[in-house]
């Protein structure tokens, strides 16, 4: 018998490519793509939500050959689960639009490096033929 003290919420409830059949549970405007357990667990984060258990084993039941695990949380009393979903959500856009601009940002200090140390190294090489 399931915990009626606690919500699971699996990655597939947000995840656009998936049907309402195979575990979307909010509309397609409030959903990203191939949402992960760790944006999840940013995204609960952010909305100050507690107590959270990770399962990453776990599979959701109608996509059970992927196991992209779960995150149970405390029931919170006075709003439904649906309304959670929603914010959680639109909170995954965020989370996943920071993820996107941290990534980009190592990259181009990445190419940075790359572009000095190419620069650094040809004026050694500079340097070198100088002293002979």
């Amino acid at each position: 018998m399931p915990d009626l003290e606690n919500w699971i919420i699996y990655p597939e409830y947000f995840d656009y490519r998936l049907s309402r059949r195979l575990g979307r549970k909010v509309r397609l405007e409030y959903c990203i793509k191939s949402p992960s357990l760790e944006e999840l667990h940013e995204a609960l984060k952010l909305l100050k939500i507690g107590g959270m258990i990770i399962e990453k084993d776990k599979a959701h039941p109608a996509n059970w050959f992927e196991k992209k695990g779960r995150i149970i949380i405390p029931k919170i009393p006075g709003k439904s689960k649906h309304s959670l979903l929603i914010e959680i959500a639109k909170t995954l856009k965020i989370v996943r639009t920071k993820l996107l601009r941290k990534k980009k940002l190592k990259e181009i200090e990445t190419k940075k490096k790359r572009k000095k140390a190419g620069v650094e190294r040809y004026l050694e090489r500079i340097m070198q033929k100088k002293k002979k």
